[in-house]
């Protein structure tokens, strides 16, 4: 009897231990997610405008959009990391949720070697574009997993909407300019909304 007793407690904290989301704990990962969204998507639609003819810039002046969106993200992650390097993840769900995306970051440099060595054999540009697409893909996938953790309706859209972007991105591969657009409205909207949906919710938790 006490055997099963001490079962059902076992359970019953597990049961909690899948229930608990977190919340507080997505500040970091939120403010990441919404700045990178702004930075990149700010520098894919300003390529994509130039792509198209639209945006005329010096040399000079494209080097600093290639790279100085990287650096300006890359200062913005410090300072949001120094200002939650107190803040960890609370419970098994929170914790997971953390692994998913670690895991589709690291998916996606195994995928930048593969595709990558292909189109380089075959110097085909297409075939690297296949790589971005990829990536969201990896996304959209991560965000299901969350929403199967968390069964939140808005975690599924998102995910949904990141293969939406992805099959836009290769319907578009013979238009550049398309592909950058289609690339930047995702990252604006997939990356911006949701960071910013996750920091709401980690200050009313609070």
């Amino acid at each position: 009897m006490n055997a099963e007793i001490q079962s059902a407690h076992d359970d019953l904290a597990f049961m909690r231990a899948l229930v608990d989301a977190g919340e507080n704990a997505q500040a970091p990962f939120g403010e990441g997610y919404l700045a990178a969204g702004l930075v990149y998507g700010a520098q894919m639609l300003a390529q994509a405008a130039q792509a198209a003819g639209w945006l005329s810039m010096r040399p000079l002046a494209g080097i600093a959009l290639g790279l100085g969106p990287t650096v300006v993200f890359l200062i913005v992650l410090v300072w949001i990391l120094r200002r939650h390097r107190h803040a960890r993840a609370v419970g098994l769900v929170a914790r997971t949720t953390s692994s998913v995306f670690s895991a589709a970051g690291i998916a996606n440099l195994a995928l930048a070697a593969v595709i990558g060595s292909v189109a380089w054999r075959h110097h085909s540009w297409a075939i690297w574009l296949i790589y971005p697409c990829a990536v969201f893909v990896l996304q959209g996938a991560a965000w299901l997993m969350v929403f199967a953790l968390r069964r939140r309706a808005w975690l599924c859209w998102v995910g949904v909407g990141w293969f939406v972007a992805a099959i836009a991105m290769s319907l578009s591969v013979d238009s550049l300019p398309q592909y950058i657009l289609a690339a930047g409205l995702g990252f604006l909207v997939l990356m911006v909304v949701p960071g910013a949906v996750m920091i709401r919710l980690a200050h009313r938790a609070a």
